[in-house]
């Protein structure tokens, strides 16, 4: 989990980007994580909803939050807690994102009247509750904490090596769980499974889990599709564990592999190690998608490869810095990125490999260390 001096450290720097203000507002549920250690578990009834932390220039760090997340929110690094009440099963509960709205509004109003110069998040601060200011917002955090969150904290690392561990017990469990008859579910069920085993808690399992012909179109959610002997399965695992993302993909085959299946995936093996040539600080995103592009090109598939050779990662999937052909973004020491070399082929199928890095002062660490190939 992120670390009190993680979190204070980073709210630290939230205020140096926002000089002139005096209240910062955070809604956004990933930023209230990053901001705070204050983690909703998307697995209970109560892992939904607004809920928000409120800056003062003073350094106060307020948590205003629902009366049924408690639990979570005794466990922020917080210096006060305020619940209003959503719901106490005696009573019918208002509709909760607008009663959410109102809370904070006649917060605003009876604690940070004297705010002059307020920053909120702009895509995601509730209107309703600018009721309660006396001037409107001056300033966006969002687009602050965005470029923070690209160059991630020593805490914010433990997270992410830990969700790849996990992730990487499900490339293993799919190896064995891939046979000719099961259905594309059958195979998901059991690599959730590894992978929930391995991180120790409940998880969220997004990814592709497609194989046959589903994979010409680059993959896609686990259907009742049957797995047939020669069939290629897209593996692209990207679940939400302790709030941060791993993203990992293999491409496996029912059975032996054919000449050309072998061709293929030697193709994007080299295709990501030309692009690892170019992981390091200083290098334009843009630069990165080129030298994928161009190993693909090479190879005769540069019309098979239709998006990125790669993303940030971290509590968001995608985020910066995005590694495409029109990339305005450049690689810093400290951001994770994914590279995902991938080709598809109508009338023959396709395949996908990822690997996660870690960009360093001197050039990259890879983070994920599954079996890339058949």
């Amino acid at each position: 989990m992120l670390t009190e001096s993680g979190c204070r450290e980073r709210r630290r720097l939230l205020w140096e980007r926002l000089p002139a203000c005096d209240l910062i507002i955070i809604s956004e549920p990933r930023n209230l994580f990053y901001l705070s250690g204050f983690l909703m578990n998307p697995t209970e009834l109560s892992g939904w909803g607004l809920n928000f932390l409120l800056l003062s220039r003073t350094g106060e760090c307020r948590l205003l939050h629902d009366n049924k997340v408690r639990s979570e929110a005794q466990a922020a690094f917080v210096d006060a807690r305020e619940a209003w009440s959503w719901y106490d099963f005696g009573n019918s509960a208002p509709e909760k994102l607008g009663a959410a709205a109102a809370a904070l509004a006649a917060l605003l109003a009876a604690r940070y009247s004297a705010a002059r110069n307020v920053a909120v998040e702009a895509g995601h601060f509730p209107a309703a509750a600018g009721a309660g200011l006396a001037a409107a917002p001056v300033a966006d955090a969002g687009a602050q904490l965005s470029a923070m969150r690209a160059v991630k904290f020593a805490d914010e690392l433990v997270c992410m090596r830990r969700a790849i561990r996990a992730t990487e017990a499900g490339h293993l469990c799919a190896r064995t769980a891939l046979q000719a008859g099961r259905t594309e579910l059958e195979v998901y069920a059991e690599v959730q499974a590894a992978i929930t085993r391995a991180a120790g808690e409940p998880i969220v399992l997004l990814g592709d889990f497609a194989a046959g012909k589903r994979t010409e179109s680059g993959g896609g959610p686990p259907t009742a599709n049957v797995l047939r002997a020669g069939d290629l399965m897209i593996f692209d695992i990207f679940p939400v564990i302790g709030g941060y993302r791993a993203d990992i993909t293999n491409t496996l085959c029912v059975g032996p592999p054919t000449h050309s299946q072998q061709q293929h995936m030697l193709a994007l093996q080299a295709a990501m190690l030309a692009a690892e040539g170019e992981l390091r600080p200083g290098v334009a995103g843009a630069q990165v998608y080129a030298a994928c592009r161009a190993s693909l090109v090479a190879a005769g598939l540069g019309d098979a490869f239709p998006h990125h050779a790669g993303h940030g990662l971290g509590l968001g999937h995608p985020e910066a810095p995005f590694l495409v052909a029109h990339s305005t973004d450049t690689l810093q020491a400290g951001n994770v990125v994914t590279l995902e070399p991938g080709a598809y082929i109508k009338g023959w199928g396709g395949a996908r490999i990822e690997h996660n890095y870690l960009i360093t002062a001197g050039g990259f660490e890879r983070l994920s260390h599954h079996q890339i190939g058949f």
